[in-house]
This record gives C-alpha cells, structure tokens and sequence, in this order.
C-alpha cells in the first residue's frame, strides 16, 4: 500500500491513492494521518493535569488532538474527546480499530468499539471504551480511528491513528494524577449539612471530615462568589444559651473558610432565629437530636465561568461493536 505524507486535508485528498484498506479488505482512497517514526513522535504524548481533572493529550500530526480525561468526585468519571481541527461536517460513524503498528508483523485487527458523528460536534467516547483504548495502547497497539466525510474527504475513509510510542511515561502519569485527584466535585458540597457534638461549637468528627473535603474543594475554585452558613442550637436548656451557641457555631464554620483564603466579603451567616426556641421558663423542653444541633452550608459560583464537563456525566457511548 503506497503511503503518502500529509501536510493539510487538502494536500492530503490531492495525494490519496486507491489501495486496500487493512481494515476493510476493501478497495477505496484513504486519508492517514499518523506520526512518523522518530524520537520526536514520543513528544505528542502529553498531560495537563490537576486536582480536578487529568488529562492525556495525543497530537495526531496535521489532524488535531485527542484528549482522555477523568474527573474528581466521589466516584471518579472517564471519557475522551477528538478535536479535529476542521471539526466534523458530515454524519458518519467513527470506529475504534486496535491493530499492531507498521513496524511490527501484521496482526489481527480488532474492533474496540463506535460511535456515531454529527456536523459541528466533537466526538465523544464514554468510559468503556476510552478504557479499552488506554489498555490497547499499553501493551503496544496503535489505534486506527477511520471515519468517512463526505463534505470536507469526498467521502474517503479519514483515518486518524493513535500511536503506541511515548504512551507509557505519558499513560503512568496519567494515573498518578488520578491518585491525587480530591473526592468531590461542585454537585457534593454545594449543598452540605453538618452536625455539631452537643452543647459545642465543635463538628463531629464524622462532620469534620466532610467540611475539610468541602474545603480542599473550595482551595481549587476561583469561581466561588457566596458562601451562605445558617447553624442552629436547640440543645440547651436556655434561650440565650442557645441564641449564643448558635453565634459561636456559625463564627467557628466562617473562621474556617477565611483561613483558606475566602473573603469576609463572600461569606453570610444567617442570624439563628430565637423566635423558633421554647419560651416557656418552667421546664424547658432540651432536643438533644441531631437537627437540633446542625448547621447548612449553600455554595455558589458563577456559572458563566465554570467548566461543568466537570461535574457533567458522562454517558457510556461507544460500546456497541456490531
């Protein structure tokens, strides 16, 4: 099969010739786009990678990116992404072909998966599959990606190929960041009730550890723009007891948001209403339960700015192979 170099599409369609395609046994032009075997192709691996997201980014030369991802929170969510630089014009459908690379012996080929493509779209593939990428890429398969368009290829098979060389270092720093990556996203602290020990200002420990998990959150968010505290003390036995210890449990909850930074000015404690107490002076009623000792933390951010594939979920596309 004659190969030819590729340095635009339009290039690209000029030059393609008729061959055999490898993974259709059938007679038609291709367009690959594919890294050269050099040390510079190790380069095209990539991360970009914080307590948030991971990111492992491979350049398919003259084609444009592709991007794994995956993302913090309590269960921790995959995907991947292709970015062509001419985007995708025309419907069609884009598989996942593992197969051994050129320099190697002539393997059998296999299907991962496929998804289907739609104008002005970037292709999306779900965990399932971007996991069976990853692990075909580490033992050493390259990824064929072929797809056809019939607007920008005059219906030719583009075939974007994902390369094996320079993976590895890449892949294990990928998975080294998953291991850092905190515990929640927006969608689990936005909204967090906690509960005090009685008669203290002092969190349970149980509740102690989910503001420090809100906390770490709030560290990597530059995008916070109120913090709302409303604490509560129904567990004295005296009004003004309760009025005070209520003060104390809200000032305790603001102090530990200033001391990772946050303004005074985006913090608002909502004063204990003393109106909801007991007022009768002869044998007060004391709650000892647990809502009588709580407090509610409510969070917001300016949603023009945020990146919410960060708490968006990510559906399993691409596991059909038939």
């Amino acid at each position: 099969m004659k190969n030819c170099m590729i340095k635009t599409l339009v290039v690209a369609i000029s030059c393609a010739i008729a061959s055999v395609s490898v993974f259709t046994g059938i007679a038609h032009a291709q367009i690959r786009y594919q890294a050269n075997i050099s040390p510079e192709a190790k380069k095209l691996w990539t991360t970009d990678s914080n307590r948030l997201k991971c990111s492992l980014l491979f350049s398919v030369p003259d084609y444009g990116i592709v991007n794994f991802m995956t993302y913090s929170g309590k269960t921790l969510r995959s995907n991947m992404t292709v970015h062509p630089k001419l985007g995708i014009a025309d419907d069609s459908v884009m598989r996942f072909i593992a197969t051994r690379p050129e320099w190697q012996s002539v393997s059998n080929e296999k299907l991962l998966g496929k998804i289907k493509l739609f104008p002005g779209f970037n292709p999306y593939v779900g965990p399932t599959l971007s996991w069976k990428i990853l692990s075909e890429l580490s033992h050493g398969n390259q990824i064929l990606m072929p797809y056809t368009d019939k607007k920008l290829a005059a219906g030719q098979n583009i075939i974007p190929t994902l390369s094996p060389l320079g993976f590895k270092k890449a892949y294990r720093d990928y998975l080294s960041c998953q291991e850092q990556l905190i515990r929640v996203n927006f969608n689990d602290i936005r909204m967090m009730p906690l509960v005090f020990k009685l008669r203290e200002h002092n969190l349970t420990e149980k509740s102690l550890n989910l503001l420090h998990e809100q906390l770490e959150y709030l560290k990597l968010d530059k995008n916070i723009t109120k913090i709302t505290i409303r604490a509560y003390a129904y567990d004295m036995s005296k009004g003004p007891d309760n009025v005070s210890l209520a003060k104390d449990r809200a000032e305790m909850l603001k102090k530990a948001y200033t001391d990772i930074g946050i303004s005074e000015d985006l913090i608002e404690i909502v004063p204990f209403n003393a109106l909801t107490l007991n007022t009768k002076a002869e044998n007060p009623i004391v709650d000892e339960s647990v809502k009588s000792r709580n407090a509610l933390i409510t969070v917001d951010r300016d949603n023009a700015l945020i990146n919410k594939d960060l708490e968006a979920n990510t559906p399993d596309v691409g596991t059909d192979v038939m």
